[in-house]
């Protein structure tokens, strides 16, 4: 079960514009405060509408980071979690967070409140490669921070789940596959064995909305995703489980990832077989005339830096903005 709680908003919005892709202020409060009592008055809500009972894992999403005080007060998980400790069935609590915040007083006290649960933080990774880091994705933290996170984490008896941005904007379809390729090879070097993809969506009020506007950006193919999945398995066996998350979520995506659209509902569904059990097998035998397009998208060369790229993309976006005079 997914919960989704409006919350106050991201407050990496609020300091820099927040990372290129994620359009997920627009389902908040876009900065007024949401104070403990309305958070759980929300789950309240949830609980009346639904038996978590039915539940063995629940996740618990604010658009943005459940371990900023600013955003979700710490008295709000809580109680959030105590009402969870009424539910037997349920054995593991997901959140999510960026890693630049000090989780230990939240972890600390949700622990206690689910009573021996097992909780996962879930915190967007995106790539192991600095400059897609934060040219690409502007996240503002880098692998070194990610390595102190996993550590204190695990040191606390919780599970950590990177998740992985398939095609930043300014990546080629062939340097997105070598990105999450290297990505995975460092989360395994780490001593993570489970990982998710989540693929880049146009989402309103982002960067890549408009780079996509203006023909700058295409969400990735899914035989890119078939090609990923396949390599994984052939690259590291059993030591990654390698999930690709749904392209749905609080807001609206205007595109996502797909093909020619004939044979995109045949590879999707694949997908989702394939989530079920990380049996690559169910991609054996799809075919379809676009895939000669793919390999030629996927072998295309851009010759400019990153830099470059950004530098020259966003100057043309700007020169077809209307003109305030």
């Amino acid at each position: 079960m997914i919960i989704f709680l409006r919350s106050t908003g991201c407050e990496w919005v609020e300091k820099t514009g927040g990372c290129t892709m994620c359009g997920f202020y627009c389902a908040t409060s876009r900065g007024r405060e949401v104070s403990a009592d309305e958070y759980i008055a929300q789950f309240e809500h949830v609980m009346d509408a639904v038996d978590l009972g039915d539940y063995p894992i629940v996740s618990i999403y604010n658009d943005g980071n459940i371990f900023n005080e600013r955003e979700m007060p710490v008295a709000a998980i809580e109680k959030i979690c105590s009402y969870i400790d009424g539910y037997k069935n349920i054995r593991k609590v997901v959140v999510e967070s960026r890693i630049d915040y000090s989780p230990d007083e939240h972890v600390a006290k949700m622990k206690k409140a689910l009573n021996g649960r097992q909780l996962e933080v879930a915190f967007g990774f995106e790539s192991a490669n600095a400059q897609v880091m934060n040219l690409c994705i502007n996240k503002g933290f880098s692998a070194n921070n990610f390595d102190l996170f996993h550590s204190r984490m695990r040191g606390m008896g919780v599970l950590t789940k990177p998740l992985l941005l398939v095609k930043p904007p300014f990546l080629t379809e062939g340097e997105a596959i070598d990105d999450i390729l290297r990505t995975i090879s460092y989360c395994i070097s780490r001593g993570i064995d489970y990982v998710d993809l989540e693929v880049t969506t146009v989402e309103k009020n982002t960067v890549v909305h408009e780079l996509w506007k203006n023909d700058l950006y295409r969400p990735p193919w899914l035989w890119t995703l078939v090609e990923l999945l396949q390599q994984c398995r052939e690259r590291f066996g059993n030591r990654a489980h390698v999930y690709v998350s749904p392209w749905n979520y609080s807001v609206e995506s205007l595109d996502w990832a797909r093909n020619c659209g004939k044979c995109d509902a045949e590879i999707t569904e694949a997908i989702q077989r394939y989530n079920s059990r990380f049996d690559t097998t169910e991609f054996d035998g799809l075919d379809g005339s676009c895939r000669e397009e793919w390999k030629e998208a996927v072998t295309a060369e851009d010759p400019r830096t990153i830099p470059e790229r950004i530098r020259e993309q966003l100057a043309y976006i700007q020169s077809t903005q209307p003109s305030s005079s």
